[in-house]
């Protein structure tokens, strides 16, 4: 079971998206104090901040896994290439023998 936040929601996963926060601003309690309201506000400011933290470690995993894969494909291509001009070499009519 999740962890339920002081407004009695259940907290969801940060990669959950800022769907998050938007239920949140949706079902404030109405006529909340303005202490109530400062709390909240913090709360969404460092939910926002949690959000783009994850966001921008997703996006640097995610170009270094492309590079690593753009790397890979590139040394296949090399080792294909190879294979290639050796089979031609060796397929290259052999001599006769007399």
């Amino acid at each position: 079971m999740r962890p339920q936040d002081k407004f009695g929601q259940s907290r969801k996963d940060p990669y959950s998206g800022q769907g998050d926060v938007y239920s949140q601003i949706a079902s404030t309690p109405p006529a909340a104090g303005a202490e109530d309201f400062t709390n909240f506000e913090v709360d969404a400011a460092n939910r926002r901040n949690e959000l783009l933290f994850n966001i921008t470690t997703q996006i640097e995993e995610t170009r270094g896994k492309l590079k690593q894969a753009e790397q890979l494909v590139e040394r296949l291509r090399q080792n294909l290439r190879e294979y290639e001009e050796m089979y031609k070499t060796l397929t290259k009519g052999k001599p006769k023998e007399k």
